[in-house]
């Protein structure tokens, strides 16, 4: 484990904080080239791109509030301390999240539809992929529950190996990237259904891994992160109900 990355000077630089913005950073650059392939305008790209950043910065930290309760806020609203080295911007999960805001209202102020939404899946899986290690790293929340898989990892000072939970994650990002790319000229894969689909994939994994995190409980044994899947996935379903109505109608 490496909690703290590297020191300039006295000032250290935490591995979770760290790879959360080069995460974030990764995600604008798939997206900038996306949108690039796309042949989106420059005008239009730029910011598109900008206010993504900036919404995954707010998001990443203000969905803390919600994942490990109000307590936090007086960290967590300091947002004069959100390029802070030693705090990071906050969860990788609600930095992607509030990317996407930022970049969709970014787009749709400037005109643009859906393919603005399917530009984003790729960019979402990578940047999560890269946010993950720097939760290994610092051994964030214990990483794990306790287990006796080969590939357990033992924390400095634990007695017993625990579930690298960062690197499942990771490795289902890097997974789920690849998929998304060789579907992202798929013709029942546009007007936002790449992104649905690739969001919905992740929560599916996201929901059954939260079993061997150690993210706080919020009710019924649940996490906020599963309550923040299972939304997730019952506005993807009530999505594709209408849609199948919608092409069932009979056409004039």
């Amino acid at each position: 484990m490496q909690p703290v990355l590297f020191t300039v000077g006295d000032l250290a630089v935490a591995s979770h904080g760290f790879f959360v913005l080069v995460g974030l950073l990764t995600g604008v650059i798939v997206l900038a080239l996306e949108a690039r392939r796309r042949r989106w305008p420059r005008h239009e790209v730029v910011p598109i791109t900008a206010a993504a950043f900036v919404g995954g910065m707010i998001g990443a930290r203000v969905s803390i509030l919600f994942f490990n309760g109000l307590e936090t806020a007086p960290v967590v609203l300091d947002f004069f301390r959100l390029f802070d080295p030693r705090i990071g911007p906050g969860s990788i999960l609600g930095g992607i999240a509030g990317a996407y805001l930022g970049g969709t209202i970014a787009a749709r102020a400037q005109g643009i539809g859906g393919c603005a939404c399917d530009a984003f899946a790729p960019a979402m899986a990578l940047a999560m992929a890269v946010g993950r290690i720097g939760d290994f790293l610092a051994g964030e929340d214990g990483l794990g529950q306790p287990t006796q898989l080969p590939w357990g990892v033992r924390l400095p000072g634990a007695g017993q190996a625990v579930h690298p939970t960062p690197l499942y994650d990771a490795a289902f990002d890097l997974l789920w990237f690849a998929v998304l790319l060789s579907l992202r000229n798929h013709p029942k894969m546009q007007e936002g259904n790449l992104l649905k689909f690739g969001l919905g994939g992740y929560a599916v994994f996201r929901f059954f891994v939260e079993f061997v995190r150690n993210n706080r409980i919020l009710a019924f044994g649940l996490t906020g992160q599963q309550y923040f899947c299972i939304a997730l996935l019952g506005l993807l379903g009530l999505y594709v109900l209408r849609q199948r109505r919608m092409a069932a109608v009979p056409a004039g």
